[in-house]
């Protein structure tokens, strides 16, 4: 029995070996990043968004993971996924849970998914169906303020975004959304995927443009003012506390960061293992002047948002009917809220859940310059802030990218209006705003096999704008 246990455990070492030469993780700490988005997006588009948990395991997100699959262990519960791996000393595991309303929340190491469930909240209301022609209610697309020129562009580009080019899965594009908006009218809608128009998606970055939003409702209520510092306490008294609200929104606080989602970065660390994000991105190091570099973070946006918190009061509750209250009730966005860390706190960077009518409802309020039925919901003057270069780089404004940003190519570009603006997201969320033009175009999707700057959904996307604003 002792010889027979001793090849065992000799066996099983060998084993271990050959799965971690053939997945290429000499890397351990990737594992934990890995198994944390899995086990968010597992959650996140299953228990969220309503789609088969089949569908989005095998075409969203093991093809995003690579080889981590091979040694994933699954715990697949009513309300909530953990994914670890079966490897000694690695297994890495982290979870997930699902509070309706709420969404989907990483529960990481040091955090109890007992303390994350018993953070009361109270939900607001849910808003009744209006069938008023959209952006004030739910009528059907208004197709027919559509000339025959522009019908058949747009379905020639819809047939392009929804179709698979490549028999590969870690090559698709996975269009899930394409949303047209012209003239103030909703006049195309299309989903894939098992998704129809009440559910949620996830908008991954193009929830920063989000977070500055909210900002907006602040500095329209004289809580917040772009020159201002940010005031974060735990800044006071060290060379942060100069930081402003205008350098902040900018992307160029100063504060070193390192945006990544191949393994271990700043933001995987961030968004899969710690329990208030915003606290944590905080405390990085100054490594620059404030307001001269420009670093793509999503952890500035979380800073925002923990802020933003501390300053209507402190409390997840109060956060939620900020935002719930004074921007989304108005606009008439149902269903939608920003998935919360294990601390309350709305991850503002990453994990926006909304229907796609309802992030095309935020592309018109920025068209509008921040007006809407009547009232202004954010100054006009936050809003040209928002689409206004950042005096460090020409490509960024307020949490938005703008035209002149080099991830276009010149040649597309130059098809393009000066004054267009766009939201962005993680594996191809793209929201084109052509106020001139009167346009709003939106794609959400699961690109795998792409980049932000490489990415056959972004070519299509802004060809589709391209040729919906020329003359």
């Amino acid at each position: 029995m002792k010889r027979r246990g001793l090849w065992v455990v000799a066996a099983t070492a060998v084993l271990v070996l050959v799965i971690v030469a053939a997945v290429g993780l000499n890397r351990a700490k990737d594992i934990s990043a890995g198994n944390g988005y899995s086990a968010l997006d597992l959650c996140s588009r299953t228990l969220v968004s309503g789609q088969s948990l089949e569908l989005v395991r095998t075409r969203f997100v093991e093809p995003k993971v690579a080889q981590l699959p091979q040694i994933w262990e699954l715990d697949i519960q009513p309300a909530s996924v953990t994914v670890s791996t079966v490897l000694p000393g690695m297994s890495n595991p982290r979870t997930a849970i699902f509070r309706p309303g709420l969404g989907c929340t990483i529960v990481p190491p040091g955090t109890s998914v007992e303390d994350v469930r018993a953070q009361a909240l109270t939900l607001a209301p849910e808003l009744p169906a209006d069938d008023r022609p959209w952006p004030l209610g739910e009528a059907q697309p208004e197709s027919a303020a559509l000339t025959e020129p522009m019908r058949a562009v747009i379905e020639q580009y819809a047939e392009l975004l929804f179709s698979e080019q490549e028999s590969a899965l870690t090559t698709h594009k996975n269009t899930t959304a394409l949303l047209v908006a012209r003239d103030g009218k909703l006049v195309y809608e299309r989903y894939a995927h098992e998704l129809s128009r009440e559910d949620p998606q996830l908008g991954w970055s193009m929830t920063k443009t989000l977070t500055a939003m909210i900002a907006g409702v602040l500095q329209k209520k004289g809580v917040v003012a772009l020159d201002a510092p940010v005031g974060l306490p735990a800044w006071k008294g060290t060379p942060k506390e100069s930081i402003t609200w205008k350098q902040l929104l900018n992307m160029a606080p100063g504060i070193a960061w390192f945006e990544g989602y191949g393994g271990k970065s700043d933001a995987t660390e961030m968004l899969f293992s710690q329990a208030d994000q915003g606290a944590w991105a905080a405390g990085l190091e100054q490594t620059t002047k404030p307001g001269t570099v420009f670093t793509y973070s999503t952890g500035f946006t979380n800073i925002a948002m923990l802020r933003m918190r501390q300053l209507v009061g402190g409390s997840a509750q109060a956060i939620y009917d900020l935002y719930q209250r004074e921007l989304f009730a108005p606009l008439g966005i149902r269903h939608g809220v920003i998935e919360p860390d294990a601390s309350g706190t709305p991850v503002g960077g990453a994990r926006g859940m909304l229907r796609p009518v309802d992030w095309l409802r935020l592309g018109q309020l920025l068209a509008n310059e921040g007006a809407w039925n009547g009232a202004q919901i954010i100054t006009p003057e936050h809003v040209q802030f928002m689409m206004a270069a950042s005096p460090a780089t020409t490509e960024y404004g307020g949490f938005m990218w703008r035209e002149a940003s080099p991830r276009i190519p010149a040649e597309q570009r130059a098809k393009l209006p000066d004054d267009m603006v766009w939201f962005a997201g993680h594996l191809g969320q793209f929201m084109v705003v052509i106020p001139s033009a009167k346009l709003i175009v939106l794609r959400m999707g699961v690109s795998v096999g792409g980049t932000m700057e490489h990415d056959l959904s972004r070519t299509q996307t802004f060809d589709l704008a391209a040729a919906l604003s020329s003359p």
